[in-house]
């Protein structure tokens, strides 16, 4: 009777970590969907998704932590290793997780790199230090040269 319930015991621990890496696996998967949207909207420089992305983002991120939490907490997380389909299924997570920490950084690039491309913009539109010019006696000239001598 004891081996019935301690056999019973296994296999519904098993079945419980089975869920969490798979659970962790799903979240994984929603994160990069969402990580490829993001770089969208980042490339199309929208806003107001961006703003609604965060939030989801950081709710998948939560979700993450906590997963990973009962994951390792779990009395079964040590025979990983021993089951040929819970290994599978953990290395499919290690590599999503930095799939999506490759497209994270990514996006903050590219994020960074729209920050310069319109600092820059600015800059020559308003002038600054970029825009220094001499003129045919070796005078020093600042400003916005787009503008100089229209008159609209």
């Amino acid at each position: 009777m004891s081996l019935i319930y301690k056999m019973t015991n296994e296999q519904t621990n098993m079945s419980s970590i089975d869920v969490l890496l798979n659970t962790q696996l799903n979240t994984l998967n929603q994160l990069k969907s969402l990580l490829d949207k993001e770089l969208d909207a980042v490339k199309n420089r929208n806003g107001s998704v961006l703003v609604e992305m965060s939030k989801d983002k950081e709710k998948l991120l939560v979700a993450i932590q906590q997963n990973d939490q009962q994951i390792s907490s779990h009395p079964e997380a040590v025979n990983i290793e021993k089951s040929d389909t819970q290994n599978s299924v953990k290395s499919s997570i290690t590599e999503l997780l930095e799939e999506c920490q490759t497209q994270n950084e990514v996006i903050y690039l590219t994020a960074k790199q729209n920050e310069v491309v319109i600092e820059q913009v600015k800059q020559l539109l308003i002038g600054g230090s970029k825009n220094t010019t001499y003129d045919a006696y070796g005078q020093k000239r600042s400003g916005p040269s787009l503008t100089k001598g229209i008159k609209a």
